[in-house]
């Protein structure tokens, strides 16, 4: 599993969106931060609302399947106060209809479900080290993912696209946290 540090949770999102090379539609929760559902825009994509569940405040997995169209590329749900989505049904979906997944887990640090991380699920899982998070950095994020070539993508998205100081693998932004 590899855990890329980057400035802050809403650069990890954009990164995650730009590292899966997502367009189109991406299936989102309305129940969340701006950040997330600004991410998708900003990376060119247009978000498609799925209500929650009542119970957990997570994206209701029944409802997501209605929402595919020929567009749709990615879901992006969030996990709530530490709640999971519904990780089972959500892959299942995904599977099924040949999408990604990126999970916002900016208030799912330490969450465990069935012993194992919350952020081993999905292609990719971001966290927010933000000051109003139960662990941060002052400002900060994380970007997840057990994938080689997404770890190797994020790797030079966030540092301007360096591979080395004289060379670039290609288009990349600052989104490296200060030592």
């Amino acid at each position: 599993i590899y855990l890329l540090f980057v400035s802050n949770g809403t650069i990890a999102l954009q990164i995650a969106i730009k590292a899966l090379s997502l367009k189109g539609e991406i299936i989102t929760s309305p129940f969340s931060y701006v950040a997330t559902t600004s991410s998708i825009f900003w990376e060119g994509c247009q978000p498609v609302f799925v209500d929650i569940d009542p119970t957990t405040l997570c994206i209701n997995p029944d409802l997501i399947e209605g929402a595919i169209t020929p567009r749709t590329t990615a879901i992006l749900p969030t996990h709530v106060y530490g709640i999971p989505c519904d990780v089972d049904k959500i892959k299942q979906i995904a599977e099924k209809h040949g999408l990604k997944v990126i999970y916002d887990a900016a208030h799912a640090f330490g969450v465990r479900y069935r012993g194992k991380s919350l952020v081993d699920f999905g292609d990719v899982s971001i966290l927010s080290f933000h000051a109003t998070k139960l662990f941060h950095t002052i400002e900060g994020g994380a970007i997840i993912t057990k994938d080689d070539d997404i770890a190797h993508r994020i790797r030079y998205m966030r540092n301007f696209g360096h591979k080395g100081k004289e060379d670039f693998w290609g288009l990349g932004i600052n989104g490296k946290n200060s030592e």
